[in-house]
């Protein structure tokens, strides 16, 4: 396990979250997570891209 993210390759805090094939940052896991549950509940590439959006956005607010 490395100690920057697979995607951005910003360094990690702490472990990182784990997918199945990569280990990612917050930011990176939050929009991963919104690909994912836009494809599985709409069935749309357009709506996972919506949903991944809707969440990297929420995600800067809190952060």
């Amino acid at each position: 396990m490395g100690d920057r993210c697979d995607q951005c390759r910003n360094r990690l805090r702490g472990q990182g979250q784990q997918t199945a094939t990569r280990t990612l940052c917050d930011a990176c896991y939050r929009e991963f997570s919104g690909l994912v549950a836009g494809y599985v509940t709409g069935g749309t590439v357009e709506n996972a891209i919506s949903l991944a959006g809707w969440a990297k956005r929420l995600g800067r607010k809190k952060d």
